[in-house]
C-alpha cells in the first residue's frame, strides 16, 4: 500500500523538506558600545520533514516561533544554527537566484487572511505583484495570470478590481495562496 499526502500524491522516500535543529538565537544588547548581555531564544531545536504532497501545520501559542520558522525555512532571516534542505539542496548554502527560485515553490500562509491580505491594494494587484516580484509575468500576461489564478481557486475573474474587505472570510482564505500570502 502506497501512502498518500494531504492531496493525495504519493509520498515518495525522500522528504521534500528536511529541517534538523533550527535554532534562532536574537541578541539583546546594553550600554554604549551595544554589548551583547543575552539572547531571547525565538527558535530552539526543531526538527520536522514535510514529503512531497504532504501539507505541514504548525500551532502553537502567540509567541511560540511559528512565524520565525517558517521565515527562517525561506531564508527571509538567517538561523543561529541547524539544517534546512529543500529537494535534497542545502538551503542554507543558496546563493540569491536559488533563493529566488526556491521562494516560487514554497510560502507561509497565515491563518488570519485579515492580516494577511494589504487593505489598500486590490487583490489583483496583490496577486500581480507576486508574478512581478518573482518575474514570472509582467503586463498582458500577469493580467492573464491574474484572472487565471482567480479562476483557480474559485472566483469570478473580475474579482481582481475588489479590495479585502469585500469578500467573505472563506473568500479571503481562497485569495491568500493566489496572493502569495
Amino acid at each position: 500500500m502506497t501512502a498518500t499526502g494531504t492531496n493525495g500524491i504519493p509520498i515518495t522516500g525522500e522528504p521534500l523538506l528536511s529541517v534538523r535543529n533550527l535554532k534562532k538565537h536574537f541578541p539583546i544588547k546594553k550600554g554604549v558600545l551595544a554589548r551583547q548581555v543575552g539572547a531571547v531564544q525565538a527558535v530552539n531545536d526543531v526538527s520536522f520533514d514535510v514529503a512531497r504532497g504532504e501539507t505541514l501545520g504548525v500551532v502553537g501559542e502567540s509567541g511560540c516561533g511559528k512565524t520565525t520558522t517558517g521565515r527562517i525555512v525561506l531564508r527571509l532571516i538567517e538561523p543561529t544554527s541547524g539544517e534546512i534542505r529543500f529537494e535534497g539542496k542545502d538551503v542554507r548554502a543558496m546563493g540569491t537566484a536559488e533563493l529566488r527560485a526556491l521562494r516560487r515553490e514554497m510560502q507561509i500562509i497565515f491563518q488570519d487572511p485579515v492580516s494577511s491580505l494589504n487593505p489598500r491594494m486590490t487583490i489583483g494587484a496583490m496577486i500581480r505583484e507576486g508574478l512581478t516580484i518573482h518575474k514570472l509575468a509582467e503586463g498582458k500576461a500577469a493580467d492573464d495570470r491574474v484572472r487565471q489564478l482567480l479562476e483557480e481557486v474559485g472566483l469570478r475573474r473580475e474579482y481582481a478590481t475588489r479590495y479585502p474587505h469585500e469578500f467573505s472570510g472563506g473568500q479571503r482564505q481562497r485569495l491568500r495562496p493566489a496572493c502569495g500570502s
